[in-house]
């Protein structure tokens, strides 16, 4: 049986994951591993905590506390959030264990042998007042387009203007504030990505326009058409794997480097002997799940090591990347506190199916989108809770109403189980293009199905009518079937997206399990014993207004 590796593009931990990270990489990815799983497909779904980087080591030193210590809080409190968020991992690892440490050195030792690695000068900013070398976010200046006051040292955040941070006007450092900014002369490690360019072209041809998102396609093209040039993997900081080479190591592998290879140091981490089943095997397809932001890593750099290593390993064959979603018209921004974090939404809404299903229907899968207030009532209120909440309730309370005078196994109506049919098959072939939002929007199109039919047929008036009349008994029976059809079907194909939702309609049908493919064929019986009860609830004024107060 073929295989699948679902990933996520692995999210930085240096603060709370905000509902764009979320909806971006790790809500899809559970998505369509739950989907995988519920068509009994051979799948594991790994991701974990990027914990190296600059970000972390720069906020350890501001909040005076121990790097690695800040780190592993930060990844402890967002592998509680995505568990509170329902997501479904067969594995949360991080990028700082002994595994992913022992794969990094043998990539990095093949790439080194194989010729792909090479050293670079480099003039690179250096604080004298805090005594460190200085990512690029992390100093600050004039911007010398525009004169925007508070621009970066890779992009101005005004104009837009990509930016390098010597061309800063009065550049300062953001870690203390002051100007002691000098430009220190250092030798680094790189990738030869120019020597690996026809093999990466190759494997681009291979994969590209058959399995990858348009802005995947066009970013990675842009790069072979500009020329893949060498990209540093080694920084003269603290935090992270120190390099094994002779004269480097006193600096650390560079966060881009060791943070994809942790897709395979995780799986070693899940298990020490089937990780080789997954990763080392021609029968294994990979499947990446990101934002826009991360494409270059994906599309390029990563299989561009595993290829230069030349030591056997799958190489990604699908990668869906999203575009941006933003907060009520503003880009997301952990640093700049822009747009509500993961933490933030269960303080106002404790349900997590409210805010992954909501979220779903906002993603950005082709362009950049909004997450608003009104969307987030809308979905709720008027979606969840008015047409597939009401569907459910009111067919459960009809059917428990008139037990007496309900024939189970009544034949359905033919053209009703037609019409489910058809949009079943639409679901799946919405997830296998994997777009999700619009398999979604069919499970939505379904619940319009049932509430049209119900409000057509008026069964109600059926069975009042069926105390006296065997047309109308018989009538009412193959109606309330077909709407008990699609009710169960909806509470199956919801289970990817709102997992707990799904399984407490599905408790109704007497199922106690995750649904599975296979369950949508059975003819579905109601438990008797238990009483029909509100599936959703409204979002209140007071959430409401929580949410408009945090805008």
């Amino acid at each position: 049986m073929e295989k699948t590796i679902v990933t996520s593009a692995l999210p930085y931990i240096n603060a709370t994951p905000h509902l764009g990270n979320f909806v971006g990489s790790v809500l899809p990815a559970d998505i369509y591993a739950n989907y995988l799983r519920m068509k009994g497909e051979d799948v594991i779904f790994i991701c974990g905590s990027d914990m190296h980087g600059t970000p972390i080591e720069v906020r350890a030193i501001k909040e005076k506390v121990n790097t690695e210590e800040l780190a592993e809080s930060l990844h402890k409190k967002a592998k509680e959030l995505f568990q509170k968020f329902n997501c479904n991992f067969t594995y949360y690892g991080d990028t700082n264990s002994d595994q992913n440490m022992e794969i990094t050195y043998q990539i990095f030792d093949a790439l080194d042998k194989n010729g792909y690695i090479k050293e670079v000068q480099k003039e690179l900013p250096y604080c004298n007042s805090d005594g460190i070398f200085l990512a690029d976010r992390f100093i600050e200046g004039k911007c010398p387009v525009c004169g925007y006051e508070a621009a970066r040292g890779d992009q101005c955040d005004k104009c837009s203007s990509l930016l390098e941070p010597k061309m800063l006007i009065e550049p300062h450092c953001t870690i203390c504030g002051k100007k002691e900014i000098v430009f220190k002369k250092t030798t680094n490690l790189a990738l030869d990505l120019k020597k690996l360019q026809p093999q990466i072209e190759a494997f681009f041809e291979k994969n590209a326009k058959a399995n990858w998102s348009k802005n995947a396609v066009n970013e990675a093209q842009k790069y072979f058409n500009e020329g893949l040039k060498y990209r540093d993997i080694s920084r003269n900081t603290k935090w992270g794997f120190s390099i094994p080479k002779k004269g480097f190591e006193d600096q650390v592998f560079y966060v881009w480097f060791d943070a994809p290879i942790g897709y395979i140091g995780i799986t070693k981490e899940w298990d020490d002997l089937k990780w080789k089943e997954y990763w080392l095997s021609p029968d294994t397809r990979i499947i990446q799940f990101m934002g826009k932001d991360n494409i270059v890593f994906h599309t390029i750099i990563f299989p561009g090591m595993l290829i230069g290593s030349g030591l056997g390993y799958t190489l990604p064959k699908t990668i869906k990347s999203y575009e941006f979603l933003n907060w009520e018209g503003k880009k997301f921004s952990k640093s700049r506190h822009i747009g509500m974090d993961m933490e933030e939404a269960l303080n106002i809404v404790q349900d997590p199916d409210y805010w992954r299903f909501a979220l779903v229907l906002s993603a950005p899968e082709n362009s950049d989108t909004d997450f608003t207030e009104t969307g987030f009532v809308e979905a709720v209120n008027k979606i969840m809770n008015g047409k597939i909440g009401n569907l459910c309730q009111r067919v459960f309370t009809l059917i428990n109403a008139n037990k007496r005078m309900f024939d189970a196994k009544a034949t359905p109506d033919p053209e009703i189980s037609s019409r489910l049919d058809a949009l079943v098959n639409e679901y799946t072939s919405y997830f296998d293009k994997l777009e999700l939002r619009e398999a979604l929007r069919v499970v939505i199109e379904m619940s319009d199905l049932g509430n049209s039919l119900m409000s057509e047929k008026e069964p109600w008036l059926l069975a009042k009518a069926a105390n006296y009349d065997n047309k109308a008994a018989a009538e009412f029976s193959v109606i309330m079937n077909a709407l008990l059809k699609v009710a169960y079907t909806v509470s199956i194909l919801m289970y990817p997206f709102i997992p707990n939702s799904s399984l407490r309609i599905l408790k109704y049908f007497g199922i106690n399990r995750a649904p599975v493919f296979a369950d949508i064929s059975s003819r579905p019986e109601l438990d008797p014993t238990l009483e029909p009860k509100p599936i959703f609830e409204k979002l209140t004024d007071a959430q409401i207004s929580k949410f408009r107060n945090f805008s």
